[in-house]
């Protein structure tokens, strides 16, 4: 993905602020934001709604057509960039979900969905955000379940466009905003487990107490952080700046050691286009030849650079949701340099661990054949980046009767508090 692309993508909930002020003002009429009569009479009347679909605001629909493709690039650009797919659910479904109360941001929007819907059994709900599956692409993983460029389809169908408009769409622009934030959330997290557990996995007694310290703080932070997203949905106004400055603070450190080891293997590949493995080894572990050290150091940085992420996300989506008509034209030039910063490190992040990952090892004439490869093996995979899972979801449950609730995610993805870290 370009670095502009992701620059553009990784400031979503800050330009979704601004989407929420041109929407505001595009509902307003010329005679100062009446509405007349007869379009009150309009709104009144109750439109039949298919038992399953996929909710698109009407205008994104006229312009582009019913193709899944036409209608993704349309929701990228829309005012409210967002759809929504419901279909129902039997009985025995519902039993398999762990669920929750649904937060204060999103309520609104969900209540007037459901009202206008009108279920008459248990209905599913699946929050679409393109440009949130754009963002949790851009933090390593393969985005959001469900509905795509292919067309939206689920165990029962391929769902079909079904126009939404009114005041049936008013609230979902701040949907989008929560729904991305929630989803953020959950991804960095996953990406943060991943590579801690990486620096576990080859941690000797003699370190342990060092990393499990640095781990820790990573952890502690991004506690802070989701507390602070809980907090901020259910219509609250949590104080960031501790968690944003530990979130920093990480980020700036890890920083450091990746210009540090910008283009080094470069330096050490000789005219074969091999690099020497006690080269290697000197250069990253120091005399000491510490390359284990340099191994954690990788991925403690690949952590911070994803709750970074996570912060800015955060941060914005709560300048987003606290003044809802604010378009922040200075504040956005600051957050995207903020943007540009963290897109620099994890673009040599990841030029680092690509070049580390194909480096092809040779030793001296005394070194076997099949040492040097088991070496390389070894090396590969301990630097090589984990798999995240990327099925990440927004749900909504309507049940028989009628209560509504979010639908979690599993146990092992739900944010850790802060006292489990400690």
């Amino acid at each position: 993905m370009p670095v502009e692309l992701v620059a553009v993508v990784a400031i979503a909930a800050l330009v979704t602020a601004w989407l929420l002020w041109r929407f505001s003002r595009g509902t307003t009429t010329a005679s100062g934001g009446h509405t007349s009569p007869n379009a009150a009479a309009e709104v009144e009347v109750r439109t039949e709604f298919p038992p399953e679909g996929l909710l698109v605001p009407e205008d994104v629909l006229r312009s582009v057509g019913s193709t899944s493709g036409a209608i993704w690039d349309a929701l990228e650009a829309a005012a409210a960039p967002v759809a929504v797919e419901y279909y129902p659910v039997s009985e025995a479904e519902v039993a398999k979900f762990r669920t929750g109360p649904v937060n204060a941001t999103a309520q609104q929007a969900m209540v007037g969905i459901v009202e206008a819907l009108n279920p008459k059994s248990p209905t599913l709900f699946r929050v679409v955000l393109p440009k949130g599956a754009e963002l949790v692409k851009a933090a390593g993983t393969s985005g959001f379940r469900g509905f795509s460029r292919s067309g939206g389809k689920t165990a029962h169908a391929v769902l079909k466009p079904v126009a939404a408009g009114g005041a049936l769409v008013a609230g979902w622009p701040v949907l989008a905003v929560a729904g991305t934030v929630l989803a953020i959330d959950m991804v960095a997290q996953r990406e943060q487990r991943a590579h801690q557990r990486r620096i576990e996995a080859i941690l000797s007694r003699q370190e342990e107490r060092a990393y499990v310290e640095r781990i820790t703080d990573q952890r502690s932070a991004d506690a802070q952080l989701s507390r602070a997203i809980s907090l901020m949905l259910d219509g609250g106004k949590p104080n960031l700046e501790l968690a944003l400055k530990s979130a920093d603070d990480e980020f700036y450190r890890s920083q450091q050691f990746l210009e540090k080891h910008r283009g080094v293997i470069d330096e050490l590949v000789d005219n074969d286009g091999k690099v020497d493995y006690r080269r290697l080894e000197e250069t990253l572990g120091g005399k000491e030849k510490e390359v284990d050290q340099f191994i954690r150091e990788l991925h403690l940085a690949r952590a911070a650079i994803a709750m970074r992420r996570k912060a800015l996300i955060t941060y914005a989506a709560s300048l987003a949701l606290a003044d809802p008509t604010n378009p922040y034209a200075a504040l956005r030039r600051f957050v995207g340099s903020q943007v540009h910063q963290l897109e620099d490190a994890d673009a040599v992040a990841t030029e680092l661990t690509e070049r580390l990952t194909q480096v092809e090892l040779k030793g001296r004439w005394r070194d076997s054949d099949k040492s040097v490869a088991t070496r390389q093996e070894r090396f590969r995979a301990q630097v090589s980046p984990p798999k995240i899972d990327g099925d990440t979801e927004i749900r909504y449950l309507m049940t028989s009767s009628g209560e509504l609730l979010q639908v979690l995610p599993p146990a092992e993805d739900e944010p850790l508090q802060l006292a489990q870290d400690e």
